[in-house]
């Protein structure tokens, strides 16, 4: 005669989170931050909106980036200036600042910062300044902008909003809670 076995589980959902900082916590560093599938999923838009930032200014685009919160070692962001060599906009901004007015991106949060940046700098422009100081100057800016919003990825906040957006539960060791059927 066959047998039913009935299991009980304690589970924690968004509110338990919320209310219990040391759940919370817990949770957030197992699920979150040590799970090596956990990717930013505007990683790969991200690189979009850089190449195609570069592509606007005639600029190759070569990169090596971490997906976690902070560069290691082996992270770069390069632009090929090559393009410039031997063109008198090597020293002048008008041709750069003309290829970026119009520039409208597509659609993501770093095209619009790329572009305001972008902006200020050639405003500010020095006549000593070259296009290889221009694009180390982009480059940092792009660095920094992947990182940021990587940390703002794995930020407890964020965890939260995928958590409560989601319905996710959890059992008492931080793992996602899924039911059998």
């Amino acid at each position: 005669m066959p047998k039913t076995i009935t299991k009980e589980y304690t589970v924690y959902d968004y509110k338990d989170l919320k209310s219990n900082d040391e759940l919370s916590d817990k949770i957030y560093q197992k699920f979150w931050l040590e799970n090596p599938d956990n990717i930013n999923p505007w990683a790969d838009e991200n690189l979009k909106s850089f190449k195609k930032f570069a592509d606007t200014l005639n600029m190759g685009f070569d990169w090596s980036l971490s997906y976690g919160e902070y560069p290691d070692r082996g992270c770069y962001i390069k632009l090929d200036t090559s393009y410039y060599e031997n063109k008198s906009s090597n020293k002048n901004p008008i041709s750069i600042y003309k290829l970026i007015k119009d520039y409208k991106g597509n659609g993501y949060y770093l095209c619009d910062a790329l572009k305001t940046y972008t902006e200020k700098l050639v405003d500010e422009w020095h006549k000593d300044l070259t296009v290889d100081d221009f694009a180390e100057a982009i480059q940092n800016k792009m660095f920094e902008l992947w990182f940021e919003n990587n940390q703002s990825h794995f930020s407890k906040e964020s965890f939260l909003g995928y958590v409560e957006a989601n319905s996710y539960t959890f059992d008492q060791n931080g793992n996602l809670f899924k039911e059998e059927a």
